[in-house]
């Protein structure tokens, strides 16, 4: 079992398999670990053991059948319902659920996932709102009375705008598949923050009623979007950025060495950066 600060929840390998790890809450049901401790990776594992192992979606599908993927608690982390979203460098993309102790592999072929309920129920979803564009409607003639639009974005009035995750999972296919493709990785990476942005709980828009312990009044404890990461899986490069600092930063791994024997970290900047830029300004 690797050390809390060594799991990793959004990742890419060096052959461009990138694995997301995403909360499941009220649905993950694991396997029960075996009784000769074989095969077993936990759930708090299973981000490193599919990075670590494979290049592609297809053999991770394939060795999916040959562990047993249990639930392990560890302070100060408490019980992780999760599930994962994988892709590969070449077109690849499935998510991985375990759902009243069995396992299921589903195809993502849009790309995108959030969080419960489970993917095959997004997809459904979905076909409650297929009359959803990004083009303009046309006016309204009512008798003799013209109705305009009232203003941009007509097309997709009703996309829902709250912050669960069927209604993030709406926007972000809306946003994706409407976007105008792009020319370069670089412009790619914007365009994903953008979308990435759209979808970004900010502190205080989510709160939480937690008991007191001592009977008392209860307190709020807010949702946040801690960071956002876009991985460049044919250049290998992963991009993040967090809440408190929204500079973009990269590592790209084909200048990583593998061969070390310790794992090497990288920091995440959480407080911004302002770059004071009034000395430039000029008549």
């Amino acid at each position: 079992m690797a050390k809390v600060e060594d799991l990793s929840t959004d990742g890419m390998s060096e052959a461009g398999l990138s694995v997301g790890t995403l909360y499941f809450p009220g649905f993950a049901g694991y396997q029960p670990f075996p009784a000769d401790g074989k095969h077993a990776v936990s759930n708090l594992d299973f981000s490193n053991w599919a990075l670590s192992q494979f290049a592609t979606v297809e053999e991770v599908r394939a060795a999916l059948s040959r562990i047993v993927v249990y639930d392990l608690t560890l302070p100060p982390l408490g019980p992780q319902a999760l599930h994962w979203a994988i892709a590969d460098a070449q077109g690849g993309a499935i998510v991985v659920e375990y759902v009243g102790g069995k396992l299921s592999v589903h195809d993502n072929p849009i790309g995108v996932m959030t969080n419960a309920p489970p993917f095959d129920w997004h997809l459904t979803n979905l076909r409650a709102h297929i009359n959803l564009t990004n083009i303009n409607v046309d006016g309204l003639k009512l008798g003799t009375v013209e109705v305009p639009p009232l203003g941009q974005g007509t097309g997709l009035l009703g996309l829902p705008g709250d912050y669960t995750p069927p209604s993030r999972f709406l926007k972000a296919v809306a946003l994706a598949y409407s976007a105008v493709p792009v020319a370069t990785a670089s412009e790619g990476v914007n365009l994903a923050f953008h979308i990435l942005n759209a979808v970004d709980i900010p502190i205080g828009a989510v709160a939480e009623k937690v008991p007191s312990k001592t009977g008392g009044a209860p307190t709020l404890a807010y949702e946040q979007t801690q960071w956002a990461t876009v991985h460049d899986l044919k250049n290998r490069i992963s991009y993040f950025r967090t809440y408190g600092n929204l500079d973009l930063r990269k590592v790209e791994l084909k200048r990583v060495d593998f061969d070390g024997k310790a794992i090497q970290h990288v920091a995440m900047p959480t407080v911004m950066e302002v770059k004071d830029v009034t000395p430039t300004a000029t008549q």
